[in-house]
This record gives C-alpha cells, structure tokens and sequence, in this order.
C-alpha cells in the first residue's frame, strides 16, 4: 500500500477527504480525518508525537461506540473506572 495517500482505509486510492479536524494535547497532535471509498465511510484517527505517527480507522458505523466509551471514561469517577469492552458484529467478504 505504499504511496497510497488515502491511508488504511482500503480501496487503492478512491478515498476522498470528506472533514478533518486536529487536536492539540500537550506535546501529541491528534488527526481526525472523515473519508468515504467505495467501501464506505471511515474515521481515520493519527496520533502523532515528535518521534512517532500511529492510526487506527475506525468504520462509520462504529463511531458512535468510540464516543460512548470516551464519554463512559470521561464522565467516569477514578474508582469507578474499570475496563470496558463491547463487542461490534464484524463483516467477512
């Protein structure tokens, strides 16, 4: 896949930009970047540190578990927090 700047997602270069978004936390910059092919639309998300890139994709209809386990982290109390785990259905082809 080398050369293929649409990233992960698949699809050999039929991936087009849709929203990207950066963030900013202390010393990581963090990617968000929407892209549709013709599998479908994807979250690609790139942490980068000065030393490092890492990305994970995340497919469009798993977006709204993400932000339910960020917000469970988030609206959490310390003593509280345990790991969480949910199970998505997974497409073979």
């Amino acid at each position: 896949m080398e050369g293929n700047s649409g990233g992960g997602g698949g699809g050999g270069g039929g991936d087009v930009e849709l929203l990207c978004k950066t963030l900013q936390v202390e010393h990581k910059l963090f990617y968000f970047d929407l892209k549709e092919n013709p599998r479908g639309r994807y979250l690609k998300i790139s942490e980068k540190t000065s030393a490092t890139r890492s990305t994970i994709i995340v497919p469009f209809n798993g977006i709204s578990w993400f932000l339910d386990l960020f917000n469970y982290y988030v609206n959490s109390d310390e003593q509280e927090v345990f790991s969480k785990e949910l199970q998505l259905d997974t497409k073979a082809t």
